[in-house]
Formats: structure tokens, sequence, C-alpha cells
């Protein structure tokens, strides 16, 4: 009985955690928007720096956004599943219900998706762990990581120094644009 409920636990939570995979958003587009923005950002705001790269992407999108791409996909699935059902002839009704049904499903799926695709408030923030040769007061460059958090626009709103690998003190600070002031330390 235990062997039973064991086997029985692991695959319910398999076919949730199976389930909640397919239920995220794809985020590769916001994800390179991103990047792109927070070069800009760290381009205008440090002195110098070089050799960047990413870690630990993460949109936190509105519940909103989500349902409207979920709608979206539901009637995606639908259409598909009628088209696959009248190419495999499992489609009973006549050619012209066939029609109706899938210009009416088709066009529903399009309207939907144009809301999703230009839906104003996506995401409540994006989060992306950028880390960076930075140029400092030492005359060396400093390894940083900054957790930097950007609004739904793409603009930096938050940027906080995490983590440095090769400072030489506890005075070494970075060197900032004229005009521009410090990040945030964690």
């Amino acid at each position: 009985m235990k062997k039973f409920t064991l086997l029985l636990f692991i695959s319910l939570f398999t076919a949730i955690s199976g389930f909640s995979q397919d239920q995220e958003i794809d985020s590769a587009e916001d994800e390179a928007k991103v990047k792109k923005a927070v070069v800009r950002w760290a381009d205008s705001v440090f002195y110098m720096h070089k050799e960047y790269k990413f870690e630990q992407f993460h949109a936190f999108y509105t519940e909103e956004y989500f349902i409207q791409v979920m709608r979206s996909r539901m009637y995606k699935e639908r259409l598909e599943d009628l088209e696959k059902s009248k190419s495999i002839g499992r489609y009973k009704k006549s050619d012209a219900e066939y029609q109706k049904e899938h210009s009416e499903l088709k066009a529903s799926y399009t309207k939907i998706q144009e809301s999703a695709d230009n839906f104003e408030y996506r995401v409540s923030h994006f989060e992306i762990h950028f880390w960076s040769n930075i140029q400092t007061n030492d005359g060396i460059t400093v390894y940083y990581e900054h957790i930097v958090q950007l609004d739904n626009d793409y603009r930096v709103i938050d940027a906080t120094i995490n983590s440095s690998i090769g400072a030489k003190s506890d005075k070494t600070e970075i060197l900032y644009k004229k005009g521009k002031g410090p990040v945030k330390k964690k």
C-alpha cells in the first residue's frame, strides 16, 4: 500500500510539474530586449565596462497578461485540433459547417493573439543578473555583478551591486560617467 501511495504521489507530482512547464510564457524575445537595454544602460552609466555576461533572467508577467496568453493558446489548440480532425477524416459535419467553424475559430484566435501581442502592462518588472568588468578608482577593472530590474518598457528602474571579484580594497569604487551616481550595494 505504501508503494502504491508513493507511486501515485510521484506520478501526480510529475503530471503537475509537466503542466506548469506547458503553462510558461515564452520570454526569449523579452530576454533579448532586456539584455540590449541593460547594455545601453551600462554604456550610459559606467565610465568603462567590458566583457559582460548575463545570468538568471526572469520576467514577472502580470496575471492579466498570463490569462490573455493562455486564452490565445487555447484558441490556437482548438483551431489545430479542428484542422487535424478534418485532415484525418474524423470531422463528420459538412464542408460548409467546417468552413464556418474554422473561420470563426481563426477570427477569435487572431483577435485574442493581437490583444496579447499588444498588451500594455505585460510585466510588473524584469530582472537579470549582469556581470561586467568595470573601471574602478584604483585604475583596474573589477568584475561586478549587478541585479538589474527593468520596467514594462525595458527601462532600468533598479540596479544593485550583488558581488564583485578582484577589488583591491574596501575603498575600491566604480568610476561613473559625469553626472551619473553610484549604484546601490546589497
